[in-house]
């Protein structure tokens, strides 16, 4: 896979006089026209948005990298690709994928209760507490809340596994206490041998550590205030995942689309759309294009049938990934800014056209 980087030093100041935003200088296999208007692009996309977005795009065969902006807009130090985000819910994605390939070697059975591998104290008083698998988790029908407050409260089904679909990043969080007790390593443990390892993903990790270094994001509330650099000293499957946007599209490419250490058939299954989704908050009004496969959403639309995910933890960070298998074609979006989301539609738009509906950025 040929990855290049598309920024040259003439982008660099043209951009920096005109935006005072800046971009890492490399090689491009564009024509320098082409580069300099995509980076003017990003810069019209941003404004009020975001301070940073980090884009690995997939195309023909190569990855591309757009990286625009700042790590923290006080101090006005560019981003660059190895710069560090926060990849919220899109760390689900990836521990689906570890869970998986425990369920491929024996370890872990998709229908087996839950209850019968970790007795969890938090669900001792739940009426479905033994009725809750793995399955369930994966495609968010366990009743289980997205998170209790407080944080760490009893936890409480609205409705029977396997009847309904409610996000759950609760679940996804039991599910991963049952992987620990299985495998007697700890959740990024088993990421690095199964995912990180395999798929060359040097710096990804889901717990902070020293050698993240100084190349690391600030979330920011808005453009002007900023929160501090999040060191979360216990893993979470959900929510805790720190990567790149070229990190993450290795896992794309890998994982999603190659199906890197997974057997075929589980991979098809991995895939497969299983669950009619809903926006969170409206539950009822159930979704025709968007469905839940296996911790990864699927889209169908005039492009054909993509996978995605959203991520959003309300602490300054907001990120993206699609992919089209079809065409493989792919993009990942990471922004420092609780409204990165907002820039969503017009990226999309940017890299795959105007002539589809991004059902995606609708829900």
């Amino acid at each position: 896979m040929k990855t290049i980087h598309l920024t040259l030093t003439s982008c660099f100041l043209l951009l920096s006089a005109c935006f005072g935003y800046v971009a890492v200088a490399g090689t491009n296999s564009l024509e320098k026209k082409d580069s300099v208007a995509t980076y003017k692009e990003l810069g019209r996309i941003a404004k009020n948005i975001t301070p940073a977005i980090q884009i690995a795009y997939l195309h023909d065969g190569q990855v591309e990298h757009y990286d625009y902006g700042y790590k923290d807009i006080a101090k006005k130090d560019a981003i660059d690709s190895q710069t560090i985000f926060q990849a919220a819910s899109l760390s689900k994605v990836v521990a689906t994928y570890a869970f998986l390939i425990l369920v491929d070697k024996g370890i872990l059975d998709l229908d087996k209760p839950l209850w019968e591998y970790y007795e969890y104290d938090r669900l001792a008083n739940d009426r479905y507490k033994k009725l809750m698998t793995a399955r369930h988790v994966l495609t968010h029908q366990t009743g289980l809340p997205n998170w209790t407050k407080p944080r760490g409260a009893e936890l409480k089904a609205a409705f029977k596994p396997g009847t309904d679909y409610k996000y759950s990043g609760e679940a996804y969080q039991y599910l991963q206490l049952v992987a620990e007790k299985l495998t007697g390593k700890s959740l990024d443990e088993i990421c690095a041998e199964y995912i990180f390892k395999p798929f060359g993903m040097e710096k990804s990790t889901y717990v902070y550590n020293q050698q993240l270094g100084e190349n690391i994001t600030i979330g920011h509330k808005d453009m002007e205030s900023t929160n501090r650099v999040h060191k979360f000293s216990n893993g979470n499957a959900a929510f805790t995942l720190y990567t790149t946007a070229d990190e993450y599209m290795k896992f794309v490419i890998e994982g999603v689309l190659n199906g890197k250490g997974l057997s075929k058939k589980l991979h098809e299954d991995f895939l497969t759309p299983k669950v009619i989704t809903a926006a969170k908050g409206k539950e009822k009004e159930k979704d025709k294009y968007v469905k839940c496969c296996f911790g990864i959403r699927s889209q169908d639309n005039e492009a054909g049938r993509a996978y995605w995910h959203t991520g959003s933890n309300g602490a300054g960070f907001q990120c993206l990934f699609v992919v089209y298998p079809e065409s493989k074609k792919a993009i990942t979006v990471f922004t420092n800014s609780n409204k990165g989301r907002d820039i969503n539609p017009d990226v999309l738009e940017k890299f795959f056209g105007k002539d589809q509906t991004y059902w995606l950025t609708q829900r």
